[in-house]
């Protein structure tokens, strides 16, 4: 019996992710190892029925927001501003947005929640971080995402997608915190949502891949890194100057990134965009200063109106989850 096993030996796996026999059983249906390659497949979630609740959200004036309550009292969502939301405005724009992403060719794929009860699903991005191999599920700091977890690991369950681990316990991660600059670096944020041992278990996780990680503190007001920094090719990002820290931004400089300005005149979550393939972005219509500044940089920007679902605290990028990005390495 110890000579067969011996023998069976030579057949053994010595990493996994290393080995084409990864591939051969899970196929090729997914993998992110940059932030600007050809997009072939994303995630989105539609806003719908979850919303409808919103006739019951009461204006809180220290938030300065419309805040909605479950019957124990706890946090559902909220909205910015003290106007009514705009569900059918909503839905017309997120459709606008996956009309773009599939006349561009990219395969949108959508996040269902059969239970209605999670309002905050419209921002696919914070339900998990892609990395070359396969998908880690996040953990959430605060009561309004709890579902977003169970959702998201339906998903890649149905979709064939390995999940390769999880925050968990007294650990958080969103999505929004997370950017995979290069097949060997990735970048973090922590802020309220994002704490250390999350940071760690991440780590941790990424070490896996022989991916590095960079930890970014965000200003109080800030919760997540594609408030003030998203890759638009593959040498030129869009950063807020006036949110980084000038440590990271010459960090970035010294790595031959060139950096373009998110012109602070514009609307907030303005840079909150999505490059679909190097040099090309999807961008909120209204950051027209914004958009100069890209244009003059060499990017081409195609604008659509996200003003209803910024709203609800998040973007473009906030919005879209790519599954399978074409490698620029």
């Amino acid at each position: 019996m110890a000579t067969l096993q011996m023998y069976m030996d030579q057949s053994r796996i010595r990493n996994t992710f290393d080995s084409p026999v990864y591939r051969e059983v899970w196929g090729k249906g997914f993998g992110v190892d940059n932030a600007v390659g050809e997009i072939q497949k994303i995630l989105v979630h539609r806003p719908g029925k979850e919303l409808e609740d919103w006739k019951d959200g009461v204006y809180v004036e220290e938030a300065g927001s419309q805040i909605l309550f479950d019957e124990k009292g706890r946090i559902r969502s909220y909205l910015k501003g003290k106007e009514p939301i705009n569900l059918p405005l909503m839905q017309k724009q997120h459709d606008a947005l996956t009309e773009i992403l599939r006349r561009e060719g990219i395969e949108v794929l959508n996040l269902d929640d059969p239970t209605y009860q999670w309002t905050n699903l419209t921002f696919a991005r914070d339900v998990a971080l892609m990395t070359p191999n396969g998908a880690i599920l996040t953990r959430f700091a605060m009561y309004f995402h709890q579902g977003d977890a169970v959702a998201a690991q339906n998903f890649f369950t149905r979709q064939g997608i390995p999940i390769l681990g999880a925050i968990q316990g007294r650990g958080t991660v969103e999505g929004g915190a997370f950017c995979l600059l290069d097949p060997h670096v990735a970048i973090v944020t922590r802020s309220v949502r994002v704490n250390d041992e999350g940071i760690e278990q991440l780590r941790n996780l990424l070490s896996y891949q022989d991916i590095d990680l960079w930890v970014l503190d965000m200003p109080a007001a800030y919760i997540h890194l594609d408030e003030a920094f998203v890759p638009v090719d593959k040498d030129k990002i869009l950063v807020s100057t006036f949110i980084l820290p000038e440590w990271f931004l010459k960090k970035l400089q010294n790595r031959g990134y060139k950096l373009i300005e998110t012109d602070p005149l514009d609307p907030p979550l303005t840079n909150n965009c999505l490059a679909i393939r190097p040099g090309t972005v999807v961008f909120n219509a209204h950051g027209t200063r914004t958009i100069e500044n890209l244009k003059k940089a060499g990017v081409k920007v195609i604008p659509v109106d996200i003003s209803e679902i910024n709203r609800i605290g998040g973007g473009i990028h906030c919005a879209t989850l790519p599954l399978l990005r074409k490698s620029v390495y």
